[in-house]
């Protein structure tokens, strides 16, 4: 849960080492049902038939829902006396994912601190699981060509922290780039600007090239864990305020008319310079 681009990809990945992976489409947009459909994923209608049935869950989803979700599902497994193993593989700060361990905690059930790293499994890519917790270990037998679960001990937030980092750069430098383009265009010197990019930070530019011009496509999604990175640098004593203005960045982004765009869909003929005259 859920079945959007990376969760019916690790679903994918995980029948094809020969696992039964089931979701819950009740309630579920089309996109979500049509995703589910094309990894394979098997349809067991409500997510109290999801809890009951499964043994491991695996939560993949926007980091705003986590814990509300994550709340839901305790009190679920609870009340059935599941014996499922929860994992929360979200974009969130080491402190929620306390948090949520917490709620699981006060119930005497099983709770995993995890984080996904790389894109979407498929062929020739292979994306990273980590995990923490007490239960983490248990997760290294999932393995296989498109899925590296990686255990970082019993601590639970340690998955949690490690996505945190490596977002800060990968996607906060995204939310950079973008804002250093489009503050050369409101100046008046965006050729100039781009041109310097060219001649002396190439690999710059060229990742400005490859990644920004369809980077609303995300955004909805990525306010949320510069939020939570926000937080998490917070919690360490350092300046929180770097990843709020990216949170910022993809908001504004999220609200122009590319936003609509899905992976499936995009233009993928679009270049950058088409893509800062929209946003």
């Amino acid at each position: 849960m859920g079945t959007g681009d990376m969760g019916h990809a690790v679903g994918r990945a995980l029948i094809k080492e020969g696992f039964r992976v089931i979701t819950a489409l009740i309630g579920r947009r089309e996109r979500s049902c049509k995703l589910a459909k094309l990894g394979g994923l098997e349809d067991v209608g409500s997510l109290e038939n999801l809890i009951k049935e499964s043994d491991l869950f695996l939560s993949i989803m926007p980091p705003h829902e986590a814990l509300r979700f994550a709340s839901l599902s305790c009190n679920i497994i609870d009340k059935t006396g599941s014996k499922t193993v929860y994992a929360d593989f979200n974009a969130i700060a080491p402190g929620t994912s306390k948090e949520i361990g917490g709620v699981f905690n006060k119930s005497g059930l099983a709770f995993i601190d995890g984080s996904i790293i790389g894109p979407p499994p498929g062929k020739n890519i292979i994306t990273r699981m980590y995990s923490s917790g007490y239960e983490s270990e248990t997760l290294l037998s999932l393995s296989g060509p498109n899925l590296n679960f990686v255990s970082l001990g019993s601590e639970i937030g340690r998955a949690s922290a490690l996505k945190m980092c490596y977002a800060a750069l990968t996607k906060g430098t995204m939310a950079l780039d973008l804002a250093a383009l489009l503050a050369g265009k409101k100046m008046g010197v965006y050729e100039e600007l781009k041109t310097e990019f060219i001649n002396s930070q190439e690999a710059a530019y060229g990742r400005m090239e490859s990644r920004l011009p369809w980077l609303s496509t995300d955004a909805g999604r990525w306010s949320g864990e510069m939020d939570e990175i926000a937080l998490s640098f917070d919690s360490v004593g350092l300046p929180g305020g770097f990843h709020r203005a990216a949170a910022d960045i993809y908001r504004r982004l999220a609200d122009t008319s590319l936003a609509q765009e899905k992976p499936e869909n995009k233009d993928k003929s679009r270049t950058l310079d088409e893509a800062l005259e929209i946003f």
